[in-house]
């Protein structure tokens, strides 16, 4: 019990070190990133990638079955007076633990203080901008997305038929970005759709990154439009590009060198969605009503979360309110991103619409 104790004492103070330096030290971080995170997440991707699904999944829920079971063994072994069953599940599940805090701080909490793209872009790229640039390029975004909605390939139900081979389609788009972006170089496994896709929907999720798996996952029921971009966007923090809106600008201008119609049309209407957000901000009632008007029926039709009939089952079935799960996932996702060093926590997915306008700027790269 001591030999376990120690070295899971020594093993949380190197991960506290850590976590401290990677606070104060962006060339450190970076060059962790870089050089140590990206070579071994290729590895570890790999193994968890054979598996056909989700491993981050399957361990939540074991850990939930853990999390029930560890005080019921220690009320049986302080019953039972019986030592050896107290100290083996105090082992195991301090263990857990400590592995939990190992996987989060080398595979999320250090990637959160690398050098930011914005930085990274300013050395050839002008980050002046107000909201007839937004405007001006989010009916840019509409209309390639108005173009491409009548031609794509839809499956039966007339919703975009989305390519099987994600991971080699993000490889390929990755790969063309990799001139400014080298972290995205590299193997790209397969992004796994979740099973527990109600609980998904409900607490508003599209997808999620597992650090301790190093898997990206989708929510089952996500509309087949922002399937493409939502994997893209996992698979960028598995590649180390753990903050939100750097992961949305990158997965959305991966989407749009992709040479395949949906990947494009999912990275345009991405795209879209956060430029007219940033729009409404800002942007006089004549601009946001003709960016209104330009939106086809089609479009409009694909660019949803999940559909109606999926939605009025999870409310159907749902034992907590969607409203409270909602309030509690965005809450949990703004504390963690504060936590962080992200000051105005959710708030940051939209600088995505900063680094878009940045990167645009360099001889129109999002062609």
């Amino acid at each position: 019990m001591k030999k376990h104790i120690r070295a899971m004492m020594i093993i949380s103070c190197l991960l506290l070190i850590i976590n401290g330096i990677s606070w104060i030290s962006f060339p450190v971080t970076d060059f962790y990133h870089r050089y140590i995170f990206c070579p071994v997440s290729r590895v570890m991707s790999h193994i968890a990638g054979v598996l056909p699904f989700s491993l981050g999944e399957i361990m939540i829920a074991l850990g939930i079955l853990i999390l029930i079971a560890f005080p019921v063994l220690l009320a049986v072994s302080f019953a039972k007076k019986n030592k050896r069953l107290r100290s083996i599940s105090s082992i195991v599940f301090c263990w857990i633990l400590v592995y939990i805090f190992l996987t989060e701080t080398l595979n999320c909490f250090v990637l959160y203080h690398t050098t930011e793209l914005t930085d990274r872009l300013s050395a050839y790229a002008d980050d002046n901008y107000d909201h007839n640039d937004v405007v001006r390029m989010c009916a840019d975004m509409i209309r390639r997305a108005n173009a491409l909605a009548p031609v794509i390939e839809r499956d039966s139900a007339g919703r975009p038929a989305v390519p099987a081979n994600i991971s080699a389609q993000a490889e390929q788009c990755f790969s063309r970005l990799t001139d400014d972006f080298p972290e995205l170089a590299g193997y790209c496994p397969q992004p796994k759709r979740l099973q527990s896709s109600m609980l998904m929907t409900q607490f508003d999720l599209q997808g999620v990154y597992f650090p301790f798996s190093l898997e990206a996952n989708y929510n089952a029921e996500l509309s087949p439009a922002r399937v493409p971009c939502t994997a893209f966007h996992e698979l960028c923090h598995v590649k180390g590009f753990i903050r939100e809106d750097e992961a949305n600008f990158l997965s959305a201008a991966a989407c749009m060198k992709s040479d395949d119609p949906v990947i494009r049309y999912s990275g345009y209407i991405t795209c879209m969605n956060y430029l007219y957000g940033e729009a409404l901000e800002y942007a006089s009632d004549e601009d946001i009503y003709m960016l209104c008007s330009l939106l086809t029926e089609e479009v409009a039709k694909d660019n949803t979360f999940v559909s109606e009939e999926y939605m009025r089952e999870v409310e159907e079935k749902a034992v907590v309110p969607t409203e409270v799960m909602n309030e509690v996932s965005h809450t949990a996702i703004d504390t963690t991103l504060k936590v962080n060093g992200i000051e105005d926590g959710e708030e940051s997915y939209n600088r995505m619409v900063t680094l878009l306008l940045m990167y645009d700027s360099r001889m129109g790269y999002l062609e």
